[in-house]
């Protein structure tokens, strides 16, 4: 069927994903990385882990939604919290959860560890995948976006990805946020933890030090989404501008963990390219 050979034929269809290698990853990639030397090639970081990471999301595509990403993303009916929970549903890999149990292996594996109180769920990889397909074909208003003259399956494309709820996902917390809300500030940690990250030592992985500052960061970014909110909503009761009352009202209501996640990003990768902060902490994680 013509469908499925085209579907089978580009280099990151499910199929091609589900039995990728290395060494075709490397050869994939080579083209991008930095330039090789007579006595040094450059090297993926973690290359067996990132490749068992897209075998999985490929065998997931076909196993569970027919091998069609847009499929998985239409059963979640423009619900960007339901995309999440399906992704969890069909990606291992992207469960970030930790167990704060004294006991070991208290959750006897996914479905317990969904409800289970002594578990803190992150999900940062798969809120900004979910955040990411927004922003890419959903986000802009249909007249606005590249797919408004064309045919109908880019407008179906958008439909599907336009998600009512972007208000439901969190900010992502991984090292840079959290590393520019204390430069700026907005967080303050211990004198030993301070200590500890200044000293670039690496954190313990799911550790009380990382996940105080993963939760701290979330924490932090949904009280600035209400602050940012008060204000341009008090600055809209005191303009005196119908169209500028407007226009605020409309900004606040863009105004999310996800867009000032965005925000606090590229600051802090502007001010970390200047060597304007503090050292980010430092934790081997495939969850970042």
């Amino acid at each position: 069927h013509p469908n499925i050979i085209a579907a089978s034929s580009y280099e990151l269809s499910p199929s091609k994903l589900a039995a990728m290698t290395p060494n075709k990853l490397q050869s994939l990639l080579q083209p991008h990385f930095p330039p090789s030397t007579s006595s040094q090639s450059y090297e993926l970081p973690n290359i067996q882990r990132r490749c068992e990471l897209l075998k999985e999301l490929g065998d997931g595509l076909m196993r569970n939604h027919d091998g069609s990403a847009l499929s998985m993303i239409s059963k979640a009916n423009r619900s960007a919290d339901a995309l999440v929970r399906i992704i969890l549903d069909s990606f291992p890999g992207f469960r970030d959860y930790v167990d704060t149990s004294d006991i070991p292996n208290t959750t006897s594996g996914w479905e317990t560890a969904k409800s289970s109180p002594t578990v803190i769920h992150f999900y940062k990889r798969a809120q900004i995948a979910v955040a990411d397909i927004w922003a890419a074909l959903g986000r802009c208003q249909p007249e606005f976006t590249p797919f408004a003259d064309s045919e109908s399956s880019y407008k179906q494309l958008h439909n599907c990805c336009h998600f009512t709820d972007m208000n439901a996902v969190t900010t992502f917390p991984d090292y840079r946020v959290p590393q520019i809300l204390r430069n700026v500030g907005v967080m303050k940690y211990a004198s030993s933890l301070a200590k500890a990250v200044d000293d670039q030592v690496e954190l313990e992985k799911s550790g009380l030090d990382e996940i105080s500052i993963r939760a701290a960061t979330v924490v932090a970014v949904e009280d600035l989404v209400q602050k940012v909110k008060e204000k341009l909503g008090s600055m809209a009761v005191m303009d005196d501008s119908a169209i500028n009352r407007s226009k605020l009202d409309k900004l606040s209501e863009d105004v999310s963990a996800v867009t000032i996640d965005w925000y606090l990003w590229q600051q802090g990768e502007k001010l970390d390219r200047q060597n304007l902060l503090e050292p980010h902490h430092r934790v081997r994680t495939t969850y970042y």
